[in-house]
């Protein structure tokens, strides 16, 4: 999943790093009160990624910038819409517990696809402008 810049590779490693953390609370429900702390992680640090990486494109010329932060702005979109959904889930359950179990896979698979997709599909797109530069 590597694109070349040492930076934004290690900011997917950490962004995997908090997708997996919101997943393992998902897995156990009676940490429930801990699914908020982890949706902040992942969402702070997913918009500071975000903004560092178009700092780099910007430095670096690449030419799908506009493209590439209209894409960023959707998946903080999708995000925050995910989170509310499960969140407003578990305020009207019941069984808070029950919400979370039933929401986990849905999740789980949004989540790795709302970071894979980006950076095999979109990211990538920037490791040619990496390596034709030969810097790292």
């Amino acid at each position: 999943m590597a694109i070349g810049h040492p930076e934004i590779d290690a900011d997917h490693q950490l962004l995997i790093y908090l997708v997996n953390t919101v997943e393992l609370v998902l897995r156990h429900p009676e940490h429930i009160e801990q699914l908020s702390m982890a949706f902040d992680e992942l969402e702070r640090y997913a918009h500071e990624h975000f903004e560092r990486e178009e700092k780099i494109q910007v430095a670096w010329g690449y030419r799908h910038l506009d493209e590439h932060k209209g894409e960023h702005r959707k998946l903080l979109d999708s995000l925050k819409l995910l989170r509310k959904t499960v969140e407003q889930a578990i305020v009207d359950s019941d069984d808070p517990q029950a919400a979370v179990r039933q929401h986990s896979e849905h999740v789980s698979q949004f989540l790795r696809s709302w970071l894979l997709d980006h950076v095999v599909k979109v990211d990538t797109g920037m490791r040619e402008l990496f390596i034709k530069s030969k810097v790292f």
